[in-house]
Formats: C-alpha cells, structure tokens, sequence
C-alpha cells in the first residue's frame, strides 16, 4: 500500500457516470425552471397586458397552455419523461406561435401586444423544447441513459 505516496490522490473522486448524472439533473432543472417562469407569464399576462373584450378565446388558450407547461415543468423537477415532456411543450409552444392567427386575434380593434407576447412565448417554449432534446440526445449518444 503506498498510503504516504505524494503522487496518489488525496480526495475520493467522483465516478465520471455520476457526474454526467449530475450536470444531466441541472439541465433539466434548469430547463424546468426556464419553463415554469414562461408558464408564470403566461397566466399573469391577460392581466398585465389588458386584453380587449374580444380577445377572450386567446385569453384562455393562454390560460390552458400556461397550465400544461407548468405541470410538465413541474414534473421534470421530479421524474425524467424524457421526449415526451419535451414534445408536449413543443406543441405548447408551436400552438402559441399559431394561435393569434387561428383564433383571429388579428381581427382586434386595438392592437395590445397580445400577438407579439404569445408569438415570443411561444418561440421560448419552442427552443426550450428543442435544446432539451438535443441535449437528452447528447446525452445518449454519450452513454447516459435517461430513466
């Protein structure tokens, strides 16, 4: 035994699977905080921006898809889904990015930035989507294996 050798390390490593564990565990939190902070804005955002009469079906898709993404979100923080949590929120956000068009909110009288702000929100929550699964990709592909 060579206790006393200088050249022998002297602090216990951490298994090289363990942190790739670990980093893989802060991505998704990460992503499921960035995710649940959208989802916030989502519901506080028919208040803060003012919507006009007319815009009430936009209100409560905004309302609906708020709360899918921050149950989603909010189970990443527990259990790993892996792709499916990730393509429903792809969905969220492709279904926010076409909505003010497929629910007229174009028609409005007044233009508010209800347009502006779900298009935006909905190109988060797109790229959000998109960068955890090219991540859980690389994570594979690296040998990590998602549960």
């Amino acid at each position: 035994m060579n206790v006393g050798n200088p050249s022998s390390p002297s602090r216990a490593s951490v298994p090289s699977g363990t942190k790739s564990s670990l980093r893989r565990d802060q991505r998704e939190q990460l992503l499921g905080l960035l995710m649940v902070l959208v989802s916030i804005a989502l519901f506080v955002a028919p208040w803060v921006v003012g919507y006009p009469d007319s815009a009430k079906d936009i209100h409560r898709s905004e309302l609906a898809v708020g709360l899918i993404v921050f149950f989603v979100a909010l189970m990443r923080f527990k259990w790993h889904f892996g792709m499916w949590s990730d393509l429903v929120v792809l969905v969220a956000g492709a279904w926010l990015i076409a909505s003010p068009w497929l629910l007229s909110l174009q028609n409005t009288v007044v233009f508010d930035g209800a347009q502006v702000f779900d298009v935006a929100a909905g190109i988060v929550l797109v790229v959000l989507a998109v960068a955890s699964m090219l991540l859980l990709r690389a994570s594979r592909k690296a040998g990590g294996r998602q549960e």
